[in-house]
């Protein structure tokens, strides 16, 4: 994001599953950038950057595309977002403390 210093940090990508919206997290700056995907080219348009937890390493999306669910490695805490379905943007909705240095979330969806 603009303002940030020093070298990016990237960690993990990945898409909704409808393929609209991409999602990066990036650990120097605590953040995650969201990007529309054009379904025709799959060319990136930058949709924002959204604060996170402290240096986030793993995020995953749900099943449904509603929510991404970020883990902070620095802050041992997970942030639940809520995906906005037209915009793409993330808006935060709960955090939950969790083990130490957590690197990667895992969404398990009961039947």
């Amino acid at each position: 994001p603009a303002g940030t210093t020093g070298k990016p940090w990237g960690a993990e990508l990945d898409v909704t599953p409808d393929g609209r919206f991409l999602y990066a997290s990036e650990r120097a700056s605590s953040t995650l950038s969201a990007f529309a995907v054009n379904a025709e080219s799959g060319k990136l348009t930058k949709v924002g950057h959204f604060p996170t937890e402290e240096q986030p390493r793993g995020f995953a999306i749900d099943a449904r595309g509603r929510f991404l669910l970020a883990s902070g490695q620095a802050s041992s805490a997970l942030t639940v977002h809520a995906i906005d379905r037209e915009s793409g943007a993330l808006s935060d909705l709960s955090r939950h403390p969790v083990g130490k240095a957590p690197c990667w979330v895992e969404i398990v969806e009961l039947p």
